[in-house]
């Protein structure tokens, strides 16, 4: 073994070319290579309070490794360590999309705080409905592939903004809504492809698109071009092989509350459901797997009533208790529990028709009240109805009660005071509107005298015994409540 070189700051090479083992100087001169770095001392990782990210020091933010060689750096010196700050997520769901066509960055703001609060605005149940996020992540995605996907859903959720801060659309003309234009123009160029491209004609977004279309023109007043695009709807959902064939809960969910709420707010004709020997009502959900069964308090009132009414009653109780339990356990419930009851209960109610103030007529549109106070109404706007407050309070006065000594309320209390306080809370929830509120609240406050009623959780006792879905009604109801109770009545009611 050749002898080992001195150290002259080289790294020396070391030869053998024998089985002997290496004399102790050499030994000596190998463990000091090997062990150079390694005897500094340890350096430790300083200690930071846990803290959150705005009280790190701003100099911990800006700092950067700098590499050897910059001035004051000391190659030999300990390595501070310091703690990467990540930086929050700016933006939504689009913030990285690729749009499918050109669109200013002002719309493409009003579609992401769009999409950010979407379902609390239009669903009164979001906090008990659980929503595929997979579902989501598709509607998203569409946008960089669909162009009138994207222009429609710029000038929709403008409008729906529109009407959040007080703006009436119609009084805005159509040309105030490019992007409408632009969405009228592709759309029409799809639909005049060849035959033989139906799943572009059929497919989910053509539907988004058509259904913001018919949004639109709803809230613009225009019923007749309202009709007209549902109508479209209609011949998509056909193409599809009906209503299950969309394969996409959420958008049927969709295009049955557009049906529904225009039937409702216009007194235009129902476009789905019209002919049930072609498209038979939405069958009933069974909520026996939940352990929830028709409540027994209820009979004596329903005996009353029609047999289809009273089914759908039932039905809408049982979904009602199902929220309420799901409410209070903070869990959530397939949205097929809420499209199944919706379409179920709501299309037959809309169907119905009984003699003006029978119960059963009065009956039917109250629940017909309730149910789109829970499943059509959006948070902070609320479109003006044309016809129904106008029946719902002529069949209020002309109501024929069955007489007192026919207490099917369930309690000891005089039943038509009872009753009266739930159809006229819910109607004031629901359906009628600042004009109402003289002789609503008369007829409140009298109620609530004979009832003996003064506080909320007593008036919350009446509700409850009749049906009520505290996370969507308690807050409105209240409000209608106190300001019933706080009022000075001197009027007459007639």
């Amino acid at each position: 073994m050749a002898p080992a070189p001195k150290s002259s700051g080289s790294i020396p090479f070391i030869v053998s070319t024998d089985t002997k083992k290496p004399d102790p100087e050499i030994r000596k001169f190998i463990r000091s290579h090997v062990m150079m770095g390694k005897n500094r001392g340890k350096t430790f990782r300083p200690k930071y309070n846990k803290t959150t990210e705005s009280n790190i020091p701003e100099a911990l933010h800006n700092s950067r490794s700098r590499p050897g060689g910059e001035e004051g750096y000391d190659d030999n010196a300990p390595i501070a360590l310091t703690p990467v700050v990540v930086p929050r997520r700016v933006g939504g769901d689009l913030s990285f999309i690729r749009f499918a066509d050109t669109i200013e960055d002002s719309s493409v703001a009003v579609i992401l705080e769009f999409s950010s609060i979407a379902k609390k605005l239009l669903f009164p149940l979001e906090s008990c409905i659980s929503f595929d996020v997979r579902e989501k992540s598709g509607w998203m995605e569409a946008l960089s592939v669909d162009a009138a996907y994207l222009h429609a859903l710029a000038f929709s959720t403008q409008a729906y903004f529109d009407l959040m801060s007080g703006r009436t659309p119609n009084k805005r003309p159509t040309s105030a809504y490019p992007h409408m234009l632009k969405t009228l123009r592709l759309l029409r160029e799809r639909l005049d492809l060849p035959e033989h491209d139906v799943a572009v004609k059929s497919s989910f977004t053509t539907a988004a698109v058509v259904l913001c279309l018919a949004f639109h023109a709803h809230i613009m007043g225009e019923h007749e071009t309202a009709r007209h695009h549902m109508l479209g709807l209609r011949k998509i959902v056909d193409l599809n092989g009906g209503l299950e064939g969309l394969k996409n809960e959420k958008l049927v969910i969709e295009l049955l509350r557009c049906d529904m709420g225009m039937a409702l707010h216009n007194g235009t004709k129902l476009v789905f459901f019209s002919d049930l020997a072609r498209e038979p009502y939405w069958p009933y959900p069974d909520f026996t797997s939940y352990s929830i069964t028709a409540d027994p308090e209820d009979e004596p009132l329903l005996a009353t009533l029609d047999t289809e009414l009273a089914t759908a009653w039932r039905t809408m109780k049982q979904f009602c208790t199902l929220v309420n339990h799901a409410a209070a356990a903070g869990r959530k419930l397939p949205k097929r529990n809420l499209l199944d009851t919706m379409a179920s209960v709501m299309y037959r109610l809309l169907h119905m028709r009984f003699a003006r103030g029978s119960p059963s007529e009065v009956m039917r549109l109250g629940l017909l009240a309730f149910c789109s106070n829970v499943f059509l109404q959006w948070a902070s706007v609320r479109l003006p109805y044309t016809h129904f407050p106008t029946t719902y309070q002529d069949n209020l006065v002309n109501l024929e009660l069955p007489a007192p000594d026919n207490d099917y309320s369930g309690t000891n209390n005089l039943p038509a005071p009872r009753l009266l306080l739930w159809l006229l809370t819910v109607g004031a929830i629901s359906v009628f509107g600042v004009d109402d509120e003289a002789w609503l609240k008369y007829w409140l406050r009298v109620n609530l005298e004979l009832c003996g009623i003064n506080s909320w959780p007593a008036m919350c006792t009446v509700l409850d015994s009749f049906m009520w879905v505290g996370v969507v009604q308690d807050a409105p109801g209240k409000a209608v409540f106190d300001s019933t109770m706080s009022s000075s009545l001197c009027l007459e009611f007639d």
